[in-house]
């Protein structure tokens, strides 16, 4: 068995190869790289900005204070809605690293483009655009390495009713979504009702009378 698993590794593997060597991996543009990297550009732009301006107002040795309570105040353990901010940050680039290792992509070399990231109660939920040559069983059969891209306990991908090109991506890090899924859904069944008790089993011919099940009364003392 595993020299069949090792066999079937080194042919993907080799497919893989000959796939990268026949149809290289397409650049991605100034505006696309934008796009993926906006929330990082901004906070850069933004720091940056706050920097100039603390120099200029306070002078360099309290721009250096300042910058070290600042780094102080923002040491681990972090609040709730840090690590939620962070992780909406970060798992689009995840989810687009598993999906270029997964080889889903169109024959061109267009990768799913995230579209909206949102916090959710169990994780994270990611909105894609399927370029043509991609869909959502694509990404269903790439479930146990989109998980392990995004670090997280379980994906699931649900496609839109109206539009198959659009994917929803549910990165599920706790376990509220999961316990759900795996509870029984449907009508609790009713319990059963007691049998009926039989009575006493007598042979055939024996002429005793079956007396009716009831209180035992107490012998009389002598």
């Amino acid at each position: 068995m595993t020299r069949i698993r090792s066999r079937r590794r080194s042919e993907a593997q080799l497919i893989a190869d000959l796939d990268d060597i026949l149809r290289p991996s397409r650049r991605i543009g100034v505006l696309g790289a934008a796009w993926r990297w906006r929330y990082e550009l901004g906070l850069a732009a933004g720091v940056t900005l706050a920097l100039a301006t603390l120099l200029r107002v306070l002078g360099t040795e309290w721009t250096v204070i300042a910058m070290s309570a600042l780094a102080g105040a923002l040491a681990p353990p972090w609040p709730p809605w840090a690590t939620a901010a962070a992780l909406r940050v970060i798992t689009p680039h995840r989810l687009r690293s598993g999906c270029a290792q997964a080889r889903i992509q169109s024959r061109r070399g267009r990768l799913p483009l995230v579209l909206r990231t949102t916090s959710t109660p169990f994780g994270e939920r990611v909105r894609l655009w399927c370029p043509a040559g991609t869909s959502a069983e694509d990404l269903r059969s790439a479930r146990p390495l989109l998980r392990a891209a995004c670090w997280a306990a379980d994906v699931r991908i649900t496609r839109d009713e109206r539009y198959a090109h659009i994917v929803t991506v549910d990165v599920i890090r706790h376990r509220l979504l999961r316990a759900a899924q795996q509870a029984p859904t449907g009508p609790v069944p009713a319990p059963a009702a007691p049998l009926p008790r039989l009575p006493p089993f007598r042979p055939a011919g024996d002429s005793a009378a079956v007396a009716p099940a009831g209180p035992r009364t107490p012998a009389p003392g002598p």
